[in-house]
């Protein structure tokens, strides 16, 4: 399928700003849990995607557009995004997405099995190559487990987001490509259904005590606002161009946590080795290898 320059300029981007609001909320992590974490991103980014919607409306979407969208909320910024940020708290934001870099490699497959796109040979490789930079870092993350976190679970964590994400990128290809959905209605429509999926554990948690959260909670809302324009991006990068290209730009993903990593404040402050820098190169190689 033809790319347009649009496509590659907002999947890049969208890697970007993904880097970057994933760097926040691991310094957002020293007070908020993760499932706080994703509730909050979901209460910011709501309103700013709605806003997005109604000025770029036309027209009501058919049921199957909406389904589509629905059920990529439901994975993507329900489940997809509490793994995501369980791994980011429990082993650190570059170790994290080094491990959830397998999701290019889970899009392409799916992509391949149940949309037709093409999957080449040179691809087997590339999947070795991704599993080999998860292998290198399962056992030494980039930062110390927050609230008590265990470093397997962090694992486990990343990489079933990428199982998660890859077939929820396919919802967004299948809704926003193929049958003609409007790619920010989408995401509003995601962004919503995960909100209204979440509101209940929202109320229950607003009865506990909860200790000052002051900066952190600044951490978290720039965080939220810098995913939700990521997401506007993927979204809309999908609908003109097919899963593997996409998926090759966002991955770079280990590339801009390894640089964002470094402003952390303090304690925070990553300190990736050269096994981490060696296992991002490895897993971008991978990628690139398993979406040609």
């Amino acid at each position: 399928m033809y790319c347009s320059e649009l496509g590659y300029i907002t999947a890049f981007l969208a890697g970007l700003f993904f880097g970057l609001s994933e760097t926040l909320v691991r310094a957002a992590s020293v007070k908020l849990k993760p499932f706080q974490n994703l509730i909050i991103s979901l209460l910011v980014g709501t309103p700013i995607l709605w806003v997005a919607s109604l000025l770029t409306w036309n027209g009501i979407p058919s049921l199957k557009v909406v389904m589509s969208f629905v059920l990529a909320g439901i994975l993507n910024f329900v489940v997809g995004r509490y793994l995501l940020y369980l791994s980011i708290s429990y082993v650190g934001v570059t170790t994290a997405s080094i491990v959830t870099s397998p999701t290019v490699v889970f899009a392409s497959l799916f992509a391949w099995i149940l949309l037709g796109e093409t999957l080449t040979a040179i691809q087997v490789l590339g999947v070795f190559l991704v599993m080999i930079a998860v292998y290198l870092v399962h056992a030494e993350p980039s930062g110390i487990p927050l609230h008590g976190g265990k470093i397997y679970i962090g694992i486990i964590g990343g990489l079933g987001y990428a199982v998660v994400f890859s077939f929820a990128s396919l919802l967004v290809r299948f809704g926003a490509g193929y049958i003609g959905g409007n790619p920010i209605l989408g995401v509003t429509i995601s962004y919503t259904t995960a909100l209204v999926l979440t509101f209940p554990f929202l109320v229950k948690d607003i009865h506990r005590k909860t200790p000052y959260m002051g900066k952190m909670l600044h951490y978290m809302v720039i965080a939220s606002i810098i995913v939700t324009l990521g997401q506007l991006l993927r979204y809309i990068a999908f609908s003109t161009c097919n899963v593997a290209r996409v998926s090759v730009l966002i991955a770079l993903l280990p590339l801009h946590t390894l640089l964002f990593s470094q402003l952390l404040p303090g304690e925070l402050r990553e300190k990736p080795g050269l096994r981490h820098i060696a296992s991002a190169i490895i897993a971008i190689i991978g990628v690139v290898l398993a979406s040609s």
